[in-house]
């Protein structure tokens, strides 16, 4: 008997802590994700680094000026001789960018800027799925684990009720052992539960900041996946491909790659300093001001490898551009067949099905109390009872997942 009370203390532990909590409809569950997450905050900053290395490639280079002072004048035998007499020189040089290099440079950086935010909507994206996911897992277990609980609290009555028969040798201790071993069974799916709800809570702590949060989803938020029809294929894949960001990304990336390699060849091209000097005595004549040019002669290096580099560079973006729309496709397909399979699997179980059953529980309960059912009988319909709640709850499962995967991989709300 301390065994047994032992695992009751037990099983009254996990049924607290299931209902412990913070509830939350799943709207207020994304609200805090949109909030609290921290790798949407550190997505978002590598955007605003993208914004500012556009804003550096509008820059143009800094003149370069020098000033030059005499340090020994030998024929006056004079340090430093910077005055009237003496001579120092100013001059001032600007590069000047040409073959449209600066233009260019800033294309290609508001194309990297692009692929940043797109990265950022794919990680949105995605973390977006872990929460829907885990928030169902957890509150269809929650459910699973309150069903178990209110079973367990019925057979551990009749627990007490045979054990004391038992002890006045009116009942076989078989019936008691049945009775038990029911128990121990339904102990054991129901720690399973607790291990699945644990997990899909930590989830929801990481991605929401919030311990221990209990989803109590609205009726408006679970109808809208009983959704009974979807566009065609057709019209799914290509709301995926104007869609996905993923997608959006790579073909931001085939532009910034061809980007790269009109820069490169435009890096072939010379670039132009142009300058103003003034120099007080060391020249010709004194006071002298003179213009000069210069200009970098391509003779041995002209970019080639660079060029050859961004050339190849702008294939492989083409090719992993194509891969991921032939992926996007398929990826359509697949999660339309697992929608219509998990749509048809839970039409065979709905609520008001279960609530009948529920009733059956009842009565089942009442008549085997009443002497009107055997213990075979009861154990046996306890068994089947329990093990057709858990499918109805599998089932609504995967049909929430089955529905949020086609949100995921459309990048758009069907559901």
């Amino acid at each position: 008997m301390k065994k047994f009370f032992a695992v009751l203390f037990s099983a009254l532990s996990l049924s607290v802590f299931a209902q412990t909590g913070t509830n939350l409809t799943l709207s207020e569950t994304e609200n805090l994700f949109l909030k609290n997450n921290l790798s949407l905050l550190a997505a978002k900053f590598n955007v605003d680094a993208a914004h500012a290395a556009v804003i550096q490639a509008k820059l143009w280079e800094n003149p370069n000026f020098q000033v030059g002072f005499n340090a020994y004048n030998p024929d006056r035998k004079k340090y430093f001789d910077i005055g009237p007499n003496g001579e120092k020189s100013f001059s001032i040089e600007q590069l000047i960018h040409l073959g449209g290099k600066k233009h260019d440079e800033i294309a290609l950086a508001r194309s990297n800027q692009q692929v940043a935010e797109y990265e950022l909507s794919d990680l949105l994206r995605n973390l977006k799925l872990q929460l829907r996911q885990s928030y169902f897992e957890a509150y269809y277990d929650n459910l699973s684990y309150q069903a178990l609980t209110r079973q367990m609290s019925s057979v551990d009555s009749l627990i007490e009720s045979y054990n004391n028969q038992v002890e006045k040798g009116n009942l076989p201790e078989k019936d008691l052992v049945r009775l038990q071993g029911l128990y121990l069974n339904f102990k054991q799916e129901k720690s399973e539960l607790y291990k699945s709800i644990l997990e899909a809570q930590n989830d929801l702590a990481v991605l929401t900041g919030i311990q221990e949060l209990v989803p109590q989803p609205t009726v408006q938020e679970l109808a809208a996946y009983e959704k009974q029809d979807l566009p065609n294929l057709q019209s799914l894949t290509t709301t995926a491909i104007d869609n996905r960001s993923d997608f959006l990304s790579l073909s931001k990336q085939v532009d910034a790659a061809k980007w790269n390699l009109k820069w490169q060849k435009a890096q072939n091209v010379p670039d132009l300093s142009v300058g103003v000097s003034w120099d007080q005595q060391a020249s010709a004549f004194n006071n002298s001001t003179s213009l000069s040019l210069g200009i970098p002669l391509p003779l041995w290096n002209r970019n080639q490898g660079n060029i050859k580099q961004a050339a190849a560079q702008v294939k492989i973006a083409d090719a992993n551009k194509a891969q991921q729309q032939q992926k996007i496709e398929n990826e359509v397909i697949l999660a339309y067949k697992k929608w219509k399979d998990a749509l048809d699997n839970h039409k065979l179980l709905n609520q008001d099905k279960i609530n009948k059953f529920r009733e059956v529980e009842n009565g089942v309960l009442r008549n085997f109390r009443h002497g009107n059912l055997s213990l075979i009988e009861f154990t046996d319909f306890m068994e089947n009872y329990n093990q057709t709640l858990q499918q109805y709850h599998k089932f609504a499962k995967e049909l929430v997942n089955s529905c949020e995967e086609i949100n995921y991989i459309t990048n758009s709300t069907q559901f």
